[in-house]
């Protein structure tokens, strides 16, 4: 019977979550047709997500160790382990962003609009596929934007434990000598979590958001992205662990 209410809820999110962004589709397709309107539609973004939430009976609660400039640009590193993710970070940045995200999310065509303006895809099969993503996430950076990064590469069956993070973020962080925004999405393992089996199967309730103070990389050499990504790790994994109690 619990597993029948999971299943009927998550059906449910999937269809709200379809339907309306559907309905909201062409504006997203005119506001993205241009920059100058990039931040308008991430601004949508984010208001449709908050809504989406509150349809479906997720409680965001959101806190911040200090407040985030919004005129600088950042490199956000949050864990992953749900499908919501990217919604629930949506909704909690006031920034113009960009996902990187896998290649295949590109290849839905609700999500194509966003691939071909803000959001970078990751073929992380393909030498070429990574490097192209390199080239367009630092390009974003140049331009600007902020870029949201999950370093565990994916979303994996060990919640709430992290898998081993990639280097990539740390590394662009490092290049450009931002800070990089560890984000711990404590209860996304709750929510909308996949199984062994990668059915999804989640339940509506609080989905806690914690922004952790930036780091600085500015003094940081090659070769110090291996202790960043560590300490990035060390950070959000803690967080993970006292909210739920682990």
């Amino acid at each position: 019977m619990k597993n029948l209410l999971k299943y009927s809820w998550t059906l449910y999110f999937a269809l709200i979550f379809v339907l309306s962004f559907t309905v909201l589709y062409p504006l997203f397709l005119v506001l993205l047709s241009k920059k100058k309107w990039y931040n308008a539609a991430q601004k949508l973004r984010r208001v449709w997500g908050k809504v989406l939430m509150f349809i479906t009976g997720i409680r965001p609660e959101v806190t911040y160790e200090e407040p985030l400039d919004k005129n600088k640009v950042y490199i956000f590193a949050p864990n992953h382990f749900s499908y919501m993710d990217i919604v629930t970070i949506g909704t909690l940045l006031p920034h113009l962003f960009g996902f990187m995200a896998k290649k295949e999310l590109a290849s839905i065509p609700l999500f194509k609009v966003f691939f071909r303006s803000i959001d970078m895809p990751v073929d992380r099969k393909s030498k070429d596929g990574a490097k192209r993503a390199y080239y367009l996430a630092n390009k974003k950076l140049r331009e600007g934007m902020s870029l949201v990064n999950f370093p565990e590469g994916g979303i994996g069956n060990t919640s709430p434990v992290m898998r081993k993070f990639k280097l990539g973020a740390f590394k662009l962080a490092m290049e450009h000598n931002l800070e990089i925004v560890p984000i711990t999405l404590a209860d996304n393992w709750k929510r909308l979590p996949i199984d062994g089996n990668y059915v999804p199967k989640g339940t509506p309730g609080r989905m806690r958001m914690h922004v952790h103070r930036p780091i600085p990389t500015e003094n940081l050499k090659s070769g110090d992205e291996l202790q960043l990504a560590d300490d990035v790790y060390a950070i959000i994994e803690q967080k993970i662990n006292e909210l739920n109690d682990l």
